[in-house]
């Protein structure tokens, strides 16, 4: 089991102050569309930046893990909430993730790696989330090869 703990400090108006073990401290509040300043992170941006960082976490996993050769990976994250019967709730997060890598990799060696699947299945984050997730993939050889989305 792992345990992760952040202490909240409410500092004035809608912003606090988050710490987690030594990490350097982070200003949060409530996003301007609810009365927060322009400027600081909101909860919304960081469960959105959770899923997308946790995504890059697990290729990374994977990619290592299976010997790829990575020379580049962007990612691209949009979180969409909208009011629901249940009150204001995230309906679904499209991450768009580009990844370059050397040139000697075939797409057939791409494709057999399953790393879409796998990140899907394995990024925890994503996984505990009750709004879907929906992952796109590009993996394409730096040669200017053509790439596969996987």
């Amino acid at each position: 089991m792992h345990i992760y703990q952040v202490k909240n400090v409410w500092q004035h108006g809608r912003e606090c102050l988050i710490h987690a073990r030594e990490n350097p401290d982070l200003n949060v509040a409530a996003p301007p569309e609810f009365g927060g300043p322009e400027g600081v992170w909101s909860p919304e941006e960081l469960l959105v930046a959770s899923v997308d960082s946790c995504l890059l976490s697990t290729f990374l996993f994977f990619a290592d893990r299976s010997g790829l050769p990575l020379e580049s990976y962007s990612s691209i994250s949009t979180g969409r909430m909208e009011k629901t019967s249940e009150g204001l709730r995230f309906t679904g997060i499209d991450v768009s993730i580009a990844v370059t890598v050397s040139a000697e990799v075939t797409t057939e060696r791409i494709a057999s790696l399953r790393l879409k699947e796998k990140v899907e299945k394995y990024c925890p984050v994503s996984a505990s989330l009750n709004c879907p997730v929906h992952l796109d993939l590009e993996i394409i050889p730096r040669a200017g090869a053509q790439g596969r989305s996987v």
